[in-house]
């Protein structure tokens, strides 16, 4: 039985209607409102559009019996859409009488990077109030709520804490992710943005593998070229750790939904595979999309038998150096959270603001509990790799309990 008794919700003493949408011959109807929202904020980056959503529903949620679309659209005198907001739902079962109910923005293995599509001629403020006292009332639905990697300008988010019921339990943390100007020269960006001392060591290691055998830097962005190029980056990934956990792109079905992203964004030249090549070996890759002059990248690997020469870091340090002769990309976003070696390569960040709201039940409570434990205990395990490694081992058999 569907706890959410009617298609459509009307907010008391208000001109909006609340619909929701929960599959994919319903999302496709909204199309063209979508595009017209995401179109209308210029500062909104493509991972929030249409087609990238679409793409996570047939590559990503067909694998989950228990996750499902929970997209909530606004109407105005209950006709023009003013407002987007994409979910999921996720019931998770602990046991045969214990399970909770998750509404949860993108899955976390996706592109993180989030905003809601809200019309710029509404008051974004008065859209975003109304659908925070739709959840309150609805809260008896989801025990839990997350929103993750709400950015920088989506000032909404504390908006959010703000009108949530004090009795619901929040955690609330900001991360900062790194990103570099590329609009000056490239001698001034390592003079005034590189720790001096790291920049030594990098170009000590890149006369290192030079002795090795002829390195060069490889782009691939041609349709034609990226099945190929995108069987070396998986196995690179593979490679590592990431190969040694399960959760490369190589062994995960997150690999089908990279796939068809990058050959979606390719035929608009928004794609780019870059590797490292030492003689006939790609020893090191990102994989990143380009929007508004920003590259992103999204994902980076090495190869683990070449490990010894940081293959990674020689890698982008040479791509900086050509990005920056070319003069195309204004803006590098590191996407990630900001990493110890994040410092080698600058200090500018953008902020990125994760909520999640627990409701009183006993379930979502111990949760809430073993959430702040986790976040606690791996503050001290952020400098020790295998320490930190345990932590992880830890949380993922949480989860798997839970998702068994």
């Amino acid at each position: 039985m569907n706890k959410f008794k009617d298609s459509f919700y009307i907010l008391k003493n208000s001109e909006y209607t609340i619909d929701k949408i929960e599959t994919l011959e319903e999302l496709t109807k909204i199309k063209n409102d979508w595009e017209r929202l995401f179109n209308l904020r210029k500062e909104i980056p493509l991972f929030s559009s249409f087609e990238v959503f679409v793409m996570y529903y047939r590559t990503i949620i067909k694998n989950f019996k228990n996750v499902k679309i929970n997209v909530f659209i606004i109407r105005k005198n209950n006709k023009q859409i003013v407002a987007i907001f994409p979910f999921t739902c996720e019931t998770r079962q602990f046991s045969s009488f214990l399970s909770f109910i998750e509404l949860d923005l993108k899955n976390s293995y996706l592109i993180s990077f989030y905003y809601f599509l809200i019309d710029p001629t509404e008051n974004p403020e008065e859209i975003f109030q109304l659908f925070v006292q739709f959840l309150k009332k609805r809260m008896i639905i989801w025990d839990i709520i997350r929103f993750t990697s709400l950015p920088e300008n989506e000032y909404l988010s504390k908006l959010f804490i703000s009108i949530i019921n004090k009795s619901y339990k929040i955690d609330f943390f900001e991360t900062n992710i790194l990103f570099i100007d590329c609009k000056g020269e490239f001698d001034e960006y390592t003079k005034n943005d590189m720790d001096q001392k790291d920049l030594k060591q990098l170009k000590k290691k890149c006369r290192r593998i030079e002795r090795v055998g002829k390195v060069t830097i490889v782009e691939i962005k041609n349709p034609q070229e990226i099945e190929e190029g995108l069987s070396y980056f998986y196995e690179i990934e593979d490679s590592g750790w990431k190969g040694d956990e399960g959760t490369s792109l190589k062994q995960s079905y997150y690999g089908e939904y990279y796939k068809e992203l990058a050959f979606h964004f390719s035929k608009e030249d928004k794609f780019r595979l870059y590797f490292l090549r030492l003689n006939d070996d790609y020893i090191a890759g990102i994989y990143a999309l380009i929007d508004h002059e920003i590259l992103y990248m999204i994902k980076r690997g090495y190869s683990h038998d070449f490990s010894y020469y940081s293959p990674s870091s020689i890698l982008f340090y040479l791509l900086l150096e050509k990005l920056f002769e070319k003069k195309t990309i204004r803006k590098i976003d590191m996407y990630g959270t900001f990493a110890r070696y994040h410092k080698t390569f600058g200090k500018n960040t953008r902020k990125a603001y994760h909520i999640t709201i627990f409701n009183r039940k006993f379930l979502p409570t111990i949760y809430y509990i073993f959430f702040k434990v986790l976040k606690k205990v791996n503050y001290h395990f952020q400098d020790d790799r295998k320490r930190g490694k345990i932590f992880i081992t830890i949380k993922k058999h949480f989860y798997k309990e839970y998702n068994s």
